[in-house]
């Protein structure tokens, strides 16, 4: 019987080894194209996002603008919060985002990764055409308001997302998502 028990172990710790390494790995950040990207659909588009922090590479980017318009859709910062830094109270946002999606515990931790990612991802829809380069990305709120947060994006594959910025002065101006670090708390 040692033998059998033997061979069950070696064949269960080669079948554990075989599915670890033929398990899909989850997405992986690619920012190397400088911007939030679009892929065809619309709820895989954030999948493969950086993470967001305060203090992360990209903690003052026009990527943290759309995390921080989504924020906004949610009524949970003002207008005059998008700022595209992410401090603070970005990161307290987050964590009552979090909350509203479902999250509990130290997955409530006010940092978009690529739980936080996922989630939002499956929150957009694909809106009708805006031109012929174009379209509207539709974010469904969380709430019982029908309110929803909309972005362009670029019709193409990679194309990139934009955001509205209402700036200092109130005057409303499209953003393009990228990670550039920007030399201020200001969307540019």
């Amino acid at each position: 019987m040692p033998g059998i028990r033997r061979l069950l172990v070696a064949g269960a710790t080669a079948a554990l080894a075989l599915g670890v390494v033929m398990s899909p790995s989850p997405a992986t950040a690619d920012v190397s194209k400088g911007y939030i990207d679009a892929d065809p659909g619309a709820q895989n588009d954030f999948e493969d996002e950086a993470t967001l922090w305060p203090g992360s590479p990209y903690w003052n980017s026009n990527a943290v603008g759309v995390v921080q318009t989504i924020l906004h859709a949610e009524r949970i910062l003002d207008t005059t919060d998008v700022d595209c830094a992410y401090g603070t109270t970005t990161a307290n946002a987050v964590k009552t985002l979090q909350r509203r999606l479902g999250f509990t515990g130290s997955d409530v931790d006010g940092v978009v990764g690529p739980k936080t990612w996922a989630r939002l991802d499956n929150r957009l829809v694909v809106g009708p055409v805006y031109n012929d380069s174009q379209e509207w990305i539709h974010y469904r709120t969380t709430g019982d308001w029908t309110r929803t947060r909309v972005f362009l994006r670029a019709r193409v594959s990679d194309g990139t997302y934009l955001f509205r910025y209402w700036g200092l002065d109130a005057q409303s101006e499209w953003r393009q998502a990228l990670y550039r670090p920007l030399g201020g708390s200001v969307c540019r």
